[in-house]
């Protein structure tokens, strides 16, 4: 499998539609020497500004350029200037060490900065984890078992058999051993007292939500920074450089390698999960159909939700239309 922590794609760096013959990075600095997990690495800087460049490209590149931590992009102004921020910490930032940071804009500029997992603390010297950010990569249980549990079958419907039927229960606790019947097939509970319900399936919800325009202006009311999926506890954090990947890509100014950087991320971290995939080191995404490049451009302008995103390539891999080898 191309591993995108593991493989530094060399021609990452490289946008076509970017060249020009008056675009340039004249500089960019960082806010810190030294970072820690948990806090935000602040890039500003200026470039010769040319109207024909839509954006900088920002690329954070581990130590010994074996993969990426991060990637984003910025809006210069028209005096050149522009500013991005990062959040350190997480899978991606697997190492202590020298980070490179690459700055793209008709050419590319480098710099360095130093990253520790945790700081110091003061006082008393004694090391302390600034944040806990691999909690936002936490496996959602929901997403291990494909089709479990299902979207039409209400949580109760579990949780009784778990009680009544010993082979049921004995299966379920070899599968997730870790966790409880109410943490893989219930509801988180809300501000909103038996809401969700667990004798209603999620379908459901999902149902009324996409059928009735009230229903749906009721839940954006009750939830205005939560998606439906969110609530019912069917989505998965997917990092924001992925999105950033996403857009890229549906605009033409990523190649379908560096696409497939991210999409090789979702499936090796079971963000999408593929029934009967043998998943190895070996495996290669490829045959990525342009037409797709709507859902990726839907996605990054929050037009569709994660997580239909995320169906729709689960579907284009089953289908074969995307090849996993």
């Amino acid at each position: 499998m191309i591993r995108p922590f593991l493989i530094l794609f060399s021609i990452l760096l490289v946008f076509g539609n970017f060249i020009s013959v008056f675009g340039s990075v004249q500089n960019f600095s960082t806010d810190k020497l030294t970072y820690y997990d948990g806090d935000t690495l602040k890039i500003s800087g200026t470039v010769n500004y040319d109207p024909t460049i839509p954006s900088v490209i920002l690329q954070i590149i581990t130590p010994g350029g074996t993969g990426l931590a991060g990637i984003g992009t910025a809006l210069p102004k028209s005096d050149g200037s522009f500013s991005s921020t990062f959040h350190v910490g997480g899978p991606t930032w697997s190492d202590d060490g020298t980070y490179t940071i690459k700055v793209s804009y008709g050419g590319n500029t480098e710099k360095t900065f130093s990253y520790q997992k945790s700081s110091v603390n003061s006082k008393n010297n004694v090391p302390t984890d600034a944040d806990n950010s691999n909690e936002l990569f936490t496996e959602n249980p929901k997403m291990r078992i494909p089709g479990f549990p299902s979207l039409d079958i209400s949580p109760q419907y579990y949780i009784d058999r778990y009680n009544t039927e010993p082979i049921y229960k004995s299966w379920f606790d070899s599968q997730f051993p870790n966790y409880a019947i109410q943490d893989v097939v219930g509801y988180k509970p809300t501000h909103i007292q038996n809401f969700p319900s667990l004798d209603r399936s999620p379908q459901y919800y999902i149902d009324r939500y996409n059928t009735e325009p009230i229903y749906k202006s009721w839940f954006d009311s009750q939830f205005p920074d939560q998606s439906l999926y969110d609530v019912l506890g069917f989505s998965t954090y997917i990092p924001d450089w992925i999105k950033t990947y996403a857009e890229l890509w549906a605009t033409g100014d990523m190649s379908d390698s560096e696409f497939i950087t991210g999409l090789d991320f979702m499936l090796d971290h079971r963000i999408i999960v593929i029934p009967n995939l043998h998943y190895s080191e070996q495996n290669t995404v490829s045959n990525v159909p342009n037409w797709i490049r709507n859902n990726a451009d839907w996605w990054a302008n929050d037009l569709i939700s994660q997580q239909e995103f995320v169906n729709s390539l689960k579907y284009l891999i089953e289908e074969q239309i995307i090849e996993i080898k």
